[in-house]
């Protein structure tokens, strides 16, 4: 096998896992904090793509069409989270997994009405379609760009959670959210700015896998399985188990297509099996 072509399925693994790792973040802190598991999720990475698409053919500008897609689905994840998502704080968890499943089965349906059943694709800036030499191969320059925002946005991530009062809240009200109350800090505020953030992650995700994937309705439905992946393999909690997590889980999608491609995302779920056999807390998993 050519190792030019290994080459740059190693890059475009590590690349895609970070963006992984990036869009499940946001669906481990919602858990994390309010217990809900988020399936809704799925459907913000999924707008997020489609929107970005929309955009695109609005603006011409990529940049541009990021910036509107995240903010339009963090308007949208705010009308989620106030009308249903904040009704199931508290309740048994198997609701919340109904009622964002729901969720997620709506905003499918609305993306068929809309853009229809036929694949969208996004074509990147230009500066970014060309090449460049480096590690004894020719890579696409949209790979490294892709890691690259997803690293940054990685330690922005890591840097709020750790570093700011907010993600001090945060940690504290996902261990115990009564003794922070008693502190007089609003926590249904923290579950709605926890769950936003989620959903701008999850849309900013999509809006920059969006150049490497055929966009199409079931795309949340798939990332869905994929951060719930991540975060098993990861650990519950653990933001660097996360990053691990979506590193190992994008190289094994991205070395098994070199093999069989429509098989390449049964990787990811047999990784998560694996490590639910001999390691069930995750690599970093605290629990």
């Amino acid at each position: 096998m050519d190792v030019t072509y290994i080459i740059q399925q190693t890059i475009l693994g590590l690349a895609i896992g970070l963006t992984f790792s990036m869009v499940a973040i946001g669906f481990s802190l919602t858990f994390g904090l309010s217990k809900v598991i988020n399936l809704a999720h799925g459907a913000f990475y999924a707008l997020g793509t489609y929107l970005t698409f929309a955009a695109m053919h609005l603006t011409n500008n990529f940049s541009l069409s990021l910036i509107l897609s995240t903010a339009s689905i963090g308007l949208a994840s705010l009308l989620v989270e106030k009308v249903l998502v904040n009704k199931l704080y508290g309740k048994d968890i198997d609701l919340s997994l109904i009622v964002t499943f729901s969720t997620l089965l709506v905003v499918s349906t609305l993306i068929k009405m809309v853009w229809g059943l036929d694949p969208k694709s996004v074509s990147p800036p230009q500066f970014l379609t060309t090449q460049i030499y480096m590690v004894g191969a020719t890579l696409p320059v949209y790979y490294l760009f892709l890691a690259a925002c997803s690293l940054i946005l990685f330690m922005f991530v890591w840097v709020v959670i750790n570093k700011t009062m907010l993600g001090r809240v945060i940690k504290a009200g996902s261990e115990d959210k009564d003794r922070v109350e008693t502190l007089g800090i609003n926590m249904g505020r923290v579950f709605t700015i926890n769950y936003v953030f989620g959903g701008m992650l999850a849309a900013l995700g999509g809006g920059l896998m969006a150049p490497l994937i055929s966009i199409e309705p079931s795309i949340g439905s798939r990332i869905i399985l994929l951060c719930f992946a991540v975060v098993v393999v990861g650990g519950m909690g653990s933001i660097f188990g996360t990053m691990l997590a979506g590193i190992i889980i994008g190289l094994s999608i991205s070395y098994v297509t070199m093999f069989n491609a429509p098989m390449s995302e049964a990787a990811a779920y047999l990784v998560m099996a694996i490590f639910l056999l001999i390691r069930p807390r995750g690599l970093l998993g605290t629990g």
